[in-house]
């Protein structure tokens, strides 16, 4: 079996299948079926052929029965009723300074309980038409899954539409605003759809993120029914994971709300609470030199959980953490380059040649377009270190993501052009999906026909490398920073311009990226691919608009929201785009990062970027008996702080701490706890929460 350290040391095409005894999986899966038929394995081996990873072969089931329903009455009335009411809770807490994060597993819970309900209260039928077929199975859940975390994040075309209407007083109007939704979300199911071949049916694509989530829906709905014991460790998934949820429940009151220094702690910083380099370096808003947190939830605001990511990536991410907040940021600051010591050492405002912030509107004129005397009375943008030195390593990434993408996974790619889900050399998963008929890839193109060309080719070119690191290592390093510096130059000084084109490049890249990781979920829990597309088709659309009410309620009855004078309602992430927009609309990445511009020099970013990723691949070809140089990843390592700002340092050494624990110790020292309860326990703390 291929454990999650070695995964780069195989081929692309699967090995030979592993035997399911290897495993000490706690799920019977021969008591999966609500039917008297027979379970489908069409593997033409045996019963016991599984995925080679062993993340994948301990959640998910290799066996499937195509009669069990999942596209019911009450599927569809519980789907859509969580998808309006997680969209108005993610709406509204998305403004707020200190976000709730609306996670996956409260979708589960809730579903499960109202499918359970629902399957005792409602008659067979009404009006002759069926309406309870019996018991509440696990792909109703599991469609009801899809359907619902439509609404879990906010739209990001509603960032777009804030940022225009509170800070620029551009007003779009109610139609072509839920029509710019409607755009987005269709552009990027297209371009998901076409990427599915490359980025889903292959078995090394893990996505880890759906395998907590299909961890978590297997425990509900099979250990609460069927108490197996197959490991040492006798206590069943379910009553785990439901003394994980309580005791995270009774301890989040103490960071949130009776010790809140808790969440962000630094035992160094208090030896010397007033002097301000100490406090820089060691303090937990600062750069986070032995400060740690003892909230989960900001633990993984930003970085996800980190229980979900291999070892390996978070080595990786940790180094690059390492190289740019604690080495090269302090040396940026306190040597006064680009004159960082006006400003504070991590922030994510734009700042004029002061140190105040960089007032937009005094170098726009009323058409909100650049106006180039104001602009050279009132002065360029200036940046704070740790943003700078992000920003050049955000650059090397881009051409590192495209170098390390051909170098590692060139062939495999082209491979996955030919290549159809019933071939030999998918995994079982891919195989028993075969069965379902496939929804055509020429539906993905022909939604969008009417969207610029730009955005479409920019979204192919950077998914697939972006793809790939998300299905293997959990992160989502979508770089922004090319997107902004080629908007820019299409657009120069133009701000509404720029949003709107970021919208359909960057954000929708985050939309697409959701998607596949739905088409992954929906892939292991073997619901059919056309009702799956049918779902994302339309409960997305109904999220999107209950976002977009929502958002308008609050931007019209809570006075300064998303400004500095409301210290409640702060909006921290369109902040950011805020920043981005005068950054590279208004000013223009000309004016900031070109010829003889203060910071032109981070532009080397790119050509070294391109180097990186070569003498690796090198190195690991020429030395392939060093297993650790196969493991080296300079995308994750170049782009690891891209969250920095507005994610606090701390996250990062609190992230890797629990990394450490859960997937080195416990992995390699409690193999057997950690193959049962490991995703249980991540989905479990945020669900306590």
């Amino acid at each position: 079996m291929i454990n999650r350290d070695e995964y780069k040391n195989i081929d692309n095409t699967l090995s030979k299948p592993i035997e399911l005894n290897n495993l000490n999986t706690t799920l019977d899966d021969d008591d999966e079926s609500t039917t008297t038929k027979p379970l489908l394995n069409n593997s033409n081996d045996n019963d016991d052929e599984q995925s080679p990873y062993e993340e994948v072969a301990a959640n998910i089931s290799n066996k499937d029965d195509p009669t069990v329903l999942c596209l019911t009455f009450r599927s569809v009335f519980i789907g859509i009723l969580l998808t309006c009411l997680m969209s108005i809770t993610s709406q509204f807490f998305a403004y707020r300074t200190s976000p709730l994060d609306m996670n996956i597993g409260i979708v589960i819970l809730l579903g499960y309980m109202m499918g359970e309900f629902m399957s005792k209260i409602l008659p067979e039928q009404i009006f002759n038409i069926p309406i309870n077929p019996g018991s509440f199975s696990m792909k109703e859940h599991a469609l009801i899954t899809i359907m619902a975390t439509s609404g879990i994040e906010t739209n990001h075309a509603i960032q777009t539409i804030t940022v225009e209407r509170v800070y620029f007083n551009y007003y779009v109007d109610h139609v072509n605003a839920i029509l710019f939704i409607i755009v987005m979300n269709l552009l990027a199911l297209s371009i998901a759809g076409i990427l599915k071949r490359y980025l889903v049916w292959p078995a090394s694509m893990i996505w880890p993120k759906t395998l907590m989530t299909c961890c978590l829906i297997r425990t509900l709905d099979i250990e609460t029914k069927i108490e197996t014991n197959k490991t040492r460790w006798k206590m069943t998934r379910s009553k785990f994971f439901w003394l994980i949820v309580l005791f995270q429940f009774i301890w989040y009151w103490f960071p949130a709300y009776i010790f809140p220094l808790l969440s962000m702690f630094s035992f160094i910083c208090m030896i010397a609470p007033h002097n301000i380099i100490f406090s820089q370096i060691t303090g937990a808003n600062g750069l986070s030199l032995g400060a740690i947190g003892f909230d989960w939830n900001v633990c993984v605001a930003f970085l996800d959980s980190p229980i979900l990511v291999p070892f390996w990536a978070h080595v990786n991410i940790f180094v690059g953490f390492i190289v740019v907040i604690w080495i090269v940021t302090p040396i940026i600051y306190y040597s006064n380059t680009w004159d960082s010591k006006k400003m504070p050492i991590i922030s994510n405002r734009a700042f004029d040649i002061n140190g105040d912030y960089y007032d937009s509107m005094k170098v726009l004129n009323k058409n909100l377009l650049l106006n180039e005397t104001a602009y050279q009375i009132y002065g360029g943008i200036r940046m704070t270190a740790a943003y700078a030195v992000s920003y050049c390593f955000v650059l090397a990434a881009l051409s590192a993501y495209i170098v390390h993408t051909v170098l590692y996974h060139g062939k495999f790619i082209v491979e996955q052009f030919r290549m159809t889900l019933s071939d030999k050399k998918n995994d079982i998963h891919a195989k028993l999906m075969s069965y379902y008929p496939e929804v055509s890839e020429w539906c993905s193109p022909l939604l969008p026909g009417y969207i610029m060309i730009i955005a479409i080719v920019i979204n192919i070119i950077m998914m697939i490398p972006t793809g790939v690191i998300v299905a293997v290592t959990n992160m989502t390093l979508i770089l922004g920073v090319p997107i902004d510096i080629l908007s820019s130059f299409i657009l120069p000084g133009n701000p509404i311009g720029f949003l709107t084109l970021r919208a359909y490049t960057f954000s929708c890249q985050n939309l697409i990226i959701n998607f596949l990781i739905t088409f992954k979920f929906a892939h292991y829990m073997k619901i059919p691919p056309r009702i799956t597309f049918s779902m994302l088709l339309v409960c997305p659309l109904l999220a999107g608009i209950v976002h977009y009410i929502t958002a308008i309620h609050l931007l019209t009855h809570i006075s300064n929201i998303c400004t500095q004078k409301n210290l409640i309602w702060k909006c921290l992430s369109v902040e950011i785009l805020y920043t981005s927009s005068i950054m590279w609309g208004a000013v223009g990445g000309a004016k900031t990062f070109g010829v003889g511009s203060m910071y032109a020099l981070l532009l080397f970013g790119l050509p070294v970027g391109v180097v990186l990723p070569i003498i690796s691949w090198v190195l690991w070809k020429k030395f392939p008996n060093i297993k650790w140089l196969a493991l080296i990843n300079f995308p994750i390592i170049l782009a690891a702080t891209i969250n920095i700002p507005p994610a606090p340092a701390v996250e990062f050494t609190t992230w890797f701490l629990m990394g450490f624990i859960f997937n080195f110790i416990l992995y390699r020292h409690a193999h057997e706890w950690w193959e049962k309860y490991a995703y249980v326990f991540s989905a479990a703390m945020s669900c306590g929460v």
